[in-house]
């Protein structure tokens, strides 16, 4: 089971650091991903559900979308506060096999597009905040947006280990809290630039409390742990709102050409399928 761990370090950092092993193996199943493209949503999900745990409420919900120019354009990963993940990949057989691991992610994903930080606090419309991407690494990216746009310092490592298929993955995200002293802003800048090796320690078999104790001199108190896991909250209930959203005439068209339709959710992949009577369903409950 993938998990989360909420600490602080002295009065006024806290730190996140996870392991998403096991959410992003079922995502790389469910999209059958290509390497490169496992790297690239691993990433994004992982950072999705760091951030998760920055909601506060019940009904929260966070998305991070990264927006692409080279061969993946869209990457998108959506959690609420209970920890259920979900996302998606543009192409999942993204390949560029040329490079060292590191360039193959911003090189695949393309440098000159955008992150998209979305919160839905459940109020009438959601707070969206963009970002360009400084080096479509992901987590450099994020915690650049928070850096300027939120005017929130923040540390963020994430990686993946592949050997013939997904090993680890993980990451850690690091922000100093409005009463950070002297002391404490020191220490958090000394970590930011220790925290490369932070799956390489998840991998080693390491406690969360000794990983995060080793990029800091001051003392460590584990807050929190919190199961993350891959959930899709589709269902045919949803899918049918959203094909009578289409309107009578369009639905009477599809049922003219095409006699049903199939729609396939793009984040667990299930395949919904509606037939001739669905469809006549649907018009005739939207002319009552």
């Amino acid at each position: 089971m993938s998990k989360i761990y909420s600490a602080i370090v002295g009065d006024n950092i806290r730190v996140y650091l996870g392991n998403t092993t096991d959410l992003v193996k079922e995502a790389a199943k469910i999209h059958e991903t290509s390497p490169v493209s496992t790297e690239a949503l691993s990433r994004t999900l992982t950072a999705t559900s760091l951030l998760g745990k920055l909601l506060k409420n019940e009904k929260d919900v966070l998305t991070v979308k990264v927006g692409g120019t080279n061969q993946i354009k869209t990457i998108l990963a959506t959690t609420d506060f209970t920890g259920k993940v979900k996302g998606y990949i543009s192409n999942p057989d993204a390949d560029i096999p040329y490079l060292t691991n590191t360039d193959k992610i911003a090189d695949a994903i393309g440098k000159g597009g955008n992150i998209t930080i979305i919160r839905d606090f459940g109020l009438k419309e959601p707070y969206v905040g963009i970002s360009h991407m400084i080096s479509a690494e992901i987590d450099e990216d994020i915690a650049f947006y928070y850096k300027n746009s939120e005017q929130q310092p923040t540390a963020m490592k994430l990686g993946t280990i592949m050997d013939n298929g997904l090993e680890c993955a993980g990451g850690i995200l690091i922000q100093p809290m409005p009463d950070v002293t002297g002391v404490e802003k020191e220490a958090y800048l000394k970590a930011s630039e220790k925290i490369g090796d932070v799956v390489d320690k998840i991998n080693s078999g390491m406690s969360p409390e000794e990983i995060i104790a080793s990029y800091f001199d001051l003392d460590v108190k584990m807050t929190g742990e919190f199961e993350v896991s891959f959930q899709c909250d589709c269902s045919r209930e949803r899918i049918t709102r959203a094909l009578i959203s289409v309107g009578p005439e369009e639905l009477k068209e599809i049922i003219a050409v095409d006699q049903q339709a199939e729609l396939r959710c793009h984040f667990c992949n299930t395949l919904y399928h509606f037939n001739k009577e669905d469809l006549e369903d649907m018009v005739r409950a939207l002319e009552a």
